[in-house]
């Protein structure tokens, strides 16, 4: 097996040396499948000590060969890789030589706060990853998944004040570490923050000054586009469907009103009909004024042509 991971090794940096150098040439998900490919077998290492060692020694190897920082791309794989090598793979600190090379690079050396203060607002800079969604997407699920295993616990009740105070890039992981462990329909749940945090336009609101947010949370379906006329569309057939069942019986429609919120609703749709009936009609007339005025014009022209011969 040691033979077999060293070829997805060698693999592995050659697609970081293409995507340095022969940026055109880089394959996505071959990348990906051949990162895969290694991390499958970290679990495995634990039982098999001198493999472990060799592995990690080859690890070093390629490592030292250059430069970590040369890309954005190897910094963010070699530094996640290996430390998912040391935490699934090192039980006897015999094969941890290539985490402690890595570690010794970083400007924070704990595991989770040098992800989430250096690795993960580099996500959000506009050039990171040359600006690959499906590279972005594939660290950051890999970041939440290790923080949610070998990090601290998973907050899942958390405030939707809580998770304002936070910085847009912890926000992101922290929805993401929330999809990782808790599934990936949690805005339907009426219990759940992301489905509070929708329900008070959080999400709109974020996407309108970040764009990286915008992508990750359009795939999450996350947030309610639409314009106006269809928001308000949706609005008042909400309301009717609401209302529809008053008008069966009159008793129940006089007593209906009485209470607080039918009435509510009951007025606030009269109003709303009201409104957009002052914006139709005078827009409608200006559109007849104006229709009326240039078959004026084409009537005037006609005549002075006539006139003229």
């Amino acid at each position: 097996m040691a033979d077999e991971i060293k070829l997805y090794i060698d693999d592995l940096f050659k697609y970081l040396d293409i995507y340095k150098n022969r940026f055109s040439e880089f394959k996505i998900e071959a990348f990906t499948q051949t990162y895969n490919g290694i991390t499958a077998v970290f679990s495995a290492l634990r039982q098999q000590r001198d493999r472990a060692v060799e592995v990690d020694q080859y690890f070093l190897q390629k490592i030292k060969a250059a430069p970590l920082n040369e890309s954005d791309l190897k910094e963010f794989t070699i530094q996640v890789l290996i430390t998912y090598f040391e935490a699934e793979a090192d039980t006897d600190g015999q094969s941890n030589q290539s985490f402690s090379y890595c570690r010794g690079l970083r400007p924070v050396k704990q595991d989770v706060p040098f992800f989430e203060r250096n690795l993960i607002p580099r996500l959000f800079e506009p050039s990171c990853l040359k600006s690959i969604f499906k590279l972005n997407r594939f660290f950051l699920k890999e970041i939440a998944e290790y923080i949610n295993r070998y990090g601290r616990p998973l907050n899942t009740g958390i405030s939707p004040e809580e998770f304002a105070a936070m910085k847009n890039p912890m926000k992101l992981l922290e929805l993401a570490r929330r999809r990782s462990q808790m599934g990936n329909d949690l805005i339907s749940d009426r219990n759940t923050l992301e489905y509070d945090l929708r329900r008070l336009n959080v999400f709109n609101k974020l996407v309108e000054k970040d764009k990286l947010l915008d992508k990750y949370f359009a795939e999450w379906k996350y947030c309610e586009k639409g314009n106006f006329w269809t928001k308000v569309k949706g609005l008042a057939s909400e309301l009717v469907a609401k209302l529809k069942g008053l008008f069966t019986s009159y008793r129940y429609f006089r007593l209906s009103i009485t209470q607080r919120k039918p009435a509510y609703m009951f007025y606030g749709l009269i109003i709303l009909i009201f409104i957009l009936l002052a914006i139709y009609v005078p827009s409608k007339w200006n559109s007849y004024s104006q229709h009326e005025y240039e078959k004026l014009q084409d009537r005037a022209a006609e005549t002075h042509i006539e006139g003229g011969r």
